[in-house]
């Protein structure tokens, strides 16, 4: 049986945080990556993105010196550039589909180069993060799945990068779009991250989670669908989902053996003390227990 995922954004706004926070990776466990964001677009004066990209998190704290130390010392933990942005700043609204494409497959293989060690890429896997895509979600005609199909098959196939992961991040507000790229390159796409922190209305229980999640594995691979929960003050002041109720709705998924891992969005913020908290990493630190525990232990995390 292949281990259960956890999965961190980090490096995606200023914070405190100046290196990978080496305390809650655990490889012996489960399979451990950090998300790099957000590798994003330049914008012409319309809006449009020119399809080439460059690393928007902060290089002397996650640049290639520092991926590079980190794979030495854990050379089981992945490392991922996510591809994209979640503002309205950042949408998918390129100028023109071959030379979007064509320029993004020349930027992304640059960046992606950029990490390259004696030992070869460090860089292990892309996720693809658009939260504003603004064409058309079409089945048989969506931009956005002609685009980033071209592109995340060319960066996977590159024997050079030697790409093993490739994701999507979805949510509600863009499922269409995602669902549409999955049909069309199932074989490529290994995680569907779903957002549960971006939902249009508020989860108030935890079969209500248990709900969207059995709705999800009808259109998604149930071992490749990964849940995510939100660290972020602007996720938890619009509480689509507090943590007590995705805690246990992941704990129920776990105890049915419906559960393959989970992501957090983000570890900069989740590196800030909240109010009442007494350490960093609370949420982080209680889901990897979910991952690893029986369930006679899970009865316990539950109530936290």
């Amino acid at each position: 049986m292949s281990k259960l995922i956890f999965r961190e954004y980090i490096g995606v706004k200023p914070s405190l945080l100046t290196d990978f926070p080496i305390e809650i990776i655990n490889t012996k466990s489960f399979e451990f990556h950090y998300i790099l964001g957000f590798a994003s677009e330049g914008y012409d004066k319309n809006g449009k993105g020119d399809g080439i990209f460059k690393e928007t998190w902060n290089v002397n704290f996650f640049g290639p010196e520092k991926v590079n130390n980190l794979k030495k010392r854990y050379p089981n933990v992945k490392v991922v550039i996510s591809i994209g942005g979640r503002d309205a700043e950042t949408p998918f609204d390129p100028v023109d589909e071959t030379v979007w494409i064509k320029e993004a497959v020349k930027s992304l293989k640059v960046l992606i180069g950029k990490y390259n060690s004696e030992s070869g890429n460090t860089i292990d896997g892309i996720d693809i993060n658009y939260e504003t895509i603004k064409t058309s979600p079409d089945r048989y005609d969506d931009l956005f799945v002609k685009c980033i199909g071209k592109v995340i098959t060319e960066l996977k196939n590159d024997r050079d990068l030697k790409i093993t992961v490739v994701s999507i991040a979805t949510s509600e507000i863009n499922d269409s779009h995602y669902r549409n790229l999955y049909y069309a390159y199932k074989g490529i796409i290994n995680w569907v991250d779903y957002q549960f922190y971006n939902q249009k209305n508020t989860i108030s229980t935890v079969e209500e989670f248990v709900v969207i999640y059995d709705n999800l594995i009808k259109d998604y691979p149930p071992q490749k669908v990964l849940p995510g929960f939100s660290t972020d003050p602007n996720d938890t002041k619009n509480n689509k989902i507090s943590r007590e109720i995705f805690i246990a709705g992941c704990v129920q998924l776990k105890k049915h053996s419906k559960f393959q891992g989970v992501f957090l969005w983000n570890a900069n913020d989740s590196a800030t003390l909240s109010q009442g908290e007494r350490e960093p990493y609370i949420v982080e630190h209680i889901l990897q227990d979910v991952l690893t525990k029986s369930d006679d232990e899970l009865l316990a995390i539950r109530s936290q």
